[in-house]
C-alpha cells in the first residue's frame, strides 16, 4: 500500500498551476496591442500572487481553501472580461490556458482538502 500524500504534494499541481498562469499570462502582454489594458494586466497578476499567497498557508490552516477559491473565481472573472475585449484571436488559447489551470488549481485544492 502506498503512502498517503501530504496536503502540501496534494497541492503541486495547483502551485504548477499557477505558475503556468503566470508565464500564459506574460505572453498575453507581450502580445497586446492595447497599452490601456496593462493595468488590468497587473491586477491579473496581483491576484494570481494572492492565489499562491492562500495557496501557501493550506497546508497548515484548510480554511485558507476557501480563500484560494474565491481569489481564483476573481481571476477567472478577470480573464473572462480581457477575452471578451480581446482583438486578436490569437490570444484566445492563452485565456484558454489560464481558465483550465484555474480548474486543475481548484480540484488540487479540494483534493488537498477533502473538499467536492
Amino acid at each position: 500500500m502506498l503512502p498517503a500524500m501530504s496536503t502540501t504534494e496534494l497541492l503541486q499541481p495547483a502551485f504548477d498551476a499557477i505558475s503556468d498562469c503566470d508565464e500564459a499570462l506574460v505572453e498575453l502582454e507581450e502580445r497586446c496591442c492595447k497599452p490601456e489594458r496593462s493595468p488590468r494586466m497587473k491586477a491579473l497578476g496581483d491576484s494570481l500572487d494572492r492565489i499562491r499567497t492562500a495557496l501557501e498557508a493550506v497546508a497548515d490552516d484548510h480554511d485558507a481553501a476557501s480563500v484560494a477559491l474565491v481569489h481564483m473565481e476573481d481571476v477567472g472573472a478577470q480573464i473572462g472580461r480581457l477575452q471578451v475585449g480581446c482583438c486578436a484571436p490569437n490570444r484566445l488559447p492563452l485565456y484558454a490556458r489560464i481558465l483550465q489551470n484555474l480548474t486543475t488549481a481548484q480540484r488540487a485544492v479540494n483534493k488537498a482538502t477533502g473538499g467536492h
